[in-house]
């Protein structure tokens, strides 16, 4: 195991679905994940400007971007997706055998970015499905003034399977909670991991600084995930461990 993964984090996981590794990740991993946003972030505009348009999905140039499954388009980011922190994390949460599920950068432009509203992962899905991990990465200093993420403890909110989730028409967000239970906010210095299971609800709120909040989530299922009926994995499945070894290409 990581030597910055220890024994509670996993009884942590087990019993209230996260943890959280501060300042973990090495300065050279945090450059790359800078360049790469700055990287990808210029591909979308590229983009926009190739559409006449300013916004790509629920992109919109200068305020918000959510930038997916693109870990291969920008130089060396998968030196980061498939590390061995990741690896580490995976082993300790979901087991030896990994694959790479979903990459996302999700950035909210200074006093623009949107909150979100709690959810779980897997309540994006839609059907049954092993559950998977979350590694939630900040790029910058997260802050509760940035809208930094907040995460529910099971012992809190007293669920720990998928619940059903509400569809926002005005955002496209889902939402399964709507009580008061506050959760724990992760205010933590950039190079930090928020690691929690796709049935852990969470939420994020708006960014009031002047500052872009940066953060990059990586999620790990410990099978290839199908939609009912189809062949073809949903999202990546690319092989990541197995037997508790590196297959991926980094």
């Amino acid at each position: 195991m990581h030597p910055l993964i220890s024994k509670t984090h996993q009884e942590q996981f087990r019993e209230e679905g996260f943890f959280i590794l501060e300042g973990v990740i090495p300065e050279a991993h945090l450059e790359i994940l800078r360049d790469s946003c700055d990287h990808l972030i210029e591909a979308m505009h590229a983009e926009m400007d190739r559409l006449g348009t300013d916004h790509i999905h629920i992109s919109h140039r200068g305020k918000r971007y959510h930038i997916a499954k693109q870990y291969d388009r920008a130089p060396r980011l998968a030196e980061f997706v498939f590390s061995e922190l990741m690896a580490d994390i995976c082993r300790a949460t979901i087991g030896d055998t990994a694959f790479l599920f979903y990459d996302q950068y999700v950035v909210k432009a200074a006093e623009q970015g949107m909150a979100f509203s709690w959810h779980q992962d897997s309540g994006y899905l839609g059907f049954p499905h092993t559950p998977y991990v979350t590694c939630w990465t900040a790029v910058d200093d997260m802050t509760l003034a940035n809208g930094t993420a907040h995460v529910m403890p099971f012992s809190q909110i007293g669920i720990r399977t998928l619940v059903e989730h509400e569809h926002d028409v005005a955002t496209g967000d889902k939402a399964g909670y709507f009580g008061d239970a506050p959760g724990v906010p992760a205010i933590v210095p950039a190079g930090s991991v928020v690691v929690f299971s796709s049935l852990s609800f969470h939420r994020s709120g708006p960014n009031t600084t002047d500052q872009m909040r940066r953060a990059y989530v990586t999620q790990y299922s410990p099978e290839i995930i199908h939609r009912p009926g189809e062949t073809e994995p949903m999202h990546l499945g690319v092989p990541f461990l197995e037997n508790g070894r590196k297959i991926a290409p980094a």
